[in-house]
């Protein structure tokens, strides 16, 4: 009875086709550029919408801050096209915000709440074909930042001088808001295109 030695077996056919096969089924470990690109954008994201809250702009505009945490969550969304990512951008921004400063509270749920709206609407497939539609969608999110000074106020005063009162400030969030959906998909369309050319060339390279 014949014995094959290590040498002989490492040499057959078999056991090289068998080493090629295991090769290609086992996954790439190391990190590709497109998945650093997209850890790019979310820490982007994040600092950017922790900054906006934190840093005082005197622009004298309402609802000029939406630009600055709307238009991250949207684009975010649509580059790199994952369910959840708004909504953990948000969650993560606004554990940052309240790490740093306890008292903001309530003032970051709109975060959390346009979060889940973006990631709601993205997952809709007729909005997925037709992405200019999250353009009207934004605005409609933005009313979110206005459900905690609607309550503060409705405590002190009647429905209609409220709704009279305030107008002018839902009136800047929904211009803010249409600005934050058309900058936000229009940068997450381009995103979306260079992330897929970056993960072709990962899987080519590979």
């Amino acid at each position: 009875m014949t014995t094959l030695t290590d040498e002989a077996l490492a040499l057959s056919p078999t056991r090289r086709t068998l080493q090629d096969v295991k090769a290609r089924l086992t996954p790439i470990t190391h990190p590709t550029v497109s998945t650093a690109v997209i850890a790019t954008i979310v820490s982007v994201s994040v600092a950017g919408i922790m900054l906006q809250q934190l840093i005082h702009t005197p622009w004298g505009l309402p609802g000029h801050r939406v630009l600055f945490w709307l238009t991250p969550l949207i684009a975010a969304r649509w580059a790199i096209g994952r369910p959840g990512t708004a909504l953990g951008i948000a969650t993560a921004s606004s554990a940052g915000i309240l790490l740093i400063d306890p008292t903001m509270g309530l003032f970051v749920a709109p975060y959390l709440v346009a979060g889940f709206l973006v990631d709601l609407a993205a997952s809709t497939p007729f909005i997925r074909r037709h992405a200019w539609i999250m353009i009207p969608l934004a605005p409609i999110m933005v009313l979110a930042n206005l459900i905690n000074p609607f309550v503060h106020n409705l405590a002190t005063a009647s429905l209609p001088t409220v709704l009279f009162g305030m107008w002018f400030y839902v009136q800047g969030h929904l211009l803010w808001g249409l600005a934050a959906g058309i900058v936000g998909i229009s940068a997450g369309m381009f995103g979306q295109s260079k992330l897929r050319q970056l993960r072709s060339s990962d899987s080519t390279s590979s």
